[in-house]
C-alpha cells in the first residue's frame, strides 16, 4: 500500500506542474494543436522509458487495438476540452472540478466494472481527501489572463474529467495485459498524433521549432507523471487511485501560494492539515 500511496502523490505533483504549464499556453495559442504537439513530443520525451519494457509487452500491446484506439481517441478529446476550460477559469477552480469529477468517477468505475469494493475506513479517508481538496482549491488563481466564463469552463472540465475517468479505467486493464511503462508511452503518444490529421484538415500546419520545444518543456513532467500513475493503476486499485487524485488540487494551492503569492489562510491549512491525515489512513487501512 505504501509504494501505491507514493506512486499516486508522486504522479499529482507532476501532473499539477503539467496542469498549469500547458494551461498557461492554452491561453496564449490553439488548443488542438497544442494537444497535438504535446503527445508527439511526449512520444519523444517519454521514449527512453521503452528501455525497461520487455518485448513481450509489445506483442500484448498490439493484441489490443481496439482498445489502445478508445484510449488515445478518448483522451485526445479529453485534453482538448481541458486546455478549452483553461481560457474560462482560474487554474485552482478547474483542478477542483476536474479531480472531484476524476475521483467520483473512478470510484463508480471501480465499483460497477471491476467489482471493486472499499472497505468503510478507506472510503472514509478518500473521501476526506477529495473533499478536503475541493474545499482548499477556491481563490484567486491569476484570474486576469483568462476570460472568465464560468458556467461553460466548468461544464468543459466535468466532460473532460467524465471521459479521463474512462481512459482511467480502459488503461488500469491494458497496464496490467502489457506493461506500464509501454502504456503511459502509447497512450501520451497515441494522444497527439490522433489529433495530426485534425491539424490537417484544418489548415496547413507550421512547424515551428521554438513553440514545439515550449510545448516539450511544459509537458515534461508528464513523463514521470504518467510512468507513476500508470505504475500506480497495475498494482491498486482505480478507486483508491481516485481518491488520491484529489491531492492535485493541495498541489496547485501549493504553487498558487508559490507563485501567485496568494494567502494561504486557516482554511487552506486545515484542508493540509485533514487530507494528510487522510492519507494517512489510506496508507494504514487495507482497503
Amino acid at each position: 500500500m505504501l509504494q501505491f500511496l507514493l506512486l499516486c502523490l508522486l504522479c499529482r505533483f507532476f501532473y499539477t506542474l503539467n496542469d498549469i504549464f500547458t494551461g498557461q499556453l492554452a491561453r496564449e495559442h490553439d488548443r488542438i494543436e497544442l494537444a497535438a504537439l504535446r503527445g508527439v513530443s511526449l512520444g519523444f520525451s517519454m521514449a527512453p522509458l521503452l528501455l525497461w519494457v520487455p518485448r513481450s509487452a509489445w506483442s500484448s500491446l498490439l493484441a489490443e487495438p481496439a482498445r489502445l484506439g478508445a484510449i488515445v481517441a478518448i483522451t485526445a478529446t479529453a485534453n482538448v476540452l481541458l486546455l478549452q476550460a483553461a481560457r474560462y477559469l482560474p487554474f485552482g477552480l478547474r483542478a477542483s472540478v476536474l479531480i472531484a469529477g476524476v475521483s467520483l468517477g473512478s470510484v463508480l468505475l471501480g465499483c460497477l466494472m471491476l467489482g471493486e469494493r472499499l472497505s468503510g475506513s478507506a472510503t472514509l479517508w478518500g473521501s476526506m481527501i477529495v473533499l478536503s481538496a475541493v474545499l482548499a482549491a477556491p481563490g484567486q488563481h491569476a484570474s486576469h489572463e483568462i476570460q472568465p466564463r464560468l458556467l461553460r469552463g466548468t461544464l468543459l472540465t466535468l466532460a473532460g474529467a467524465s471521459l479521463l475517468a474512462v481512459v482511467a479505467l480502459l488503461t488500469k486493464e491494458l497496464t496490467e495485459r502489457t506493461h506500464p511503462l509501454l502504456a503511459a508511452w502509447a497512450w501520451e503518444f497515441g494522444s497527439g498524433l490522433i489529433l495530426l490529421p485534425v491539424l490537417l484538415l484544418r489548415r496547413t500546419p507550421r512547424i515551428d521549432a521554438r513553440y514545439f520545444a515550449r510545448v516539450a518543456l511544459a509537458s515534461s513532467p508528464t513523463v514521470v507523471g504518467s510512468s507513476a500513475s500508470m505504475l500506480a493503476l497495475g498494482s491498486g486499485r482505480l478507486g483508491l487511485w481516485g481518491a488520491l487524485a484529489g491531492t492535485q488540487v493541495l498541489f496547485t494551492a501549493v504553487f498558487g501560494v508559490l507563485w501567485h503569492r496568494e494567502l494561504m489562510g486557516f482554511r487552506r491549512w486545515a484542508c493540509f492539515v485533514a487530507a494528510s491525515v487522510g492519507i494517512a489512513g489510506l496508507a494504514w487501512s487495507r482497503g
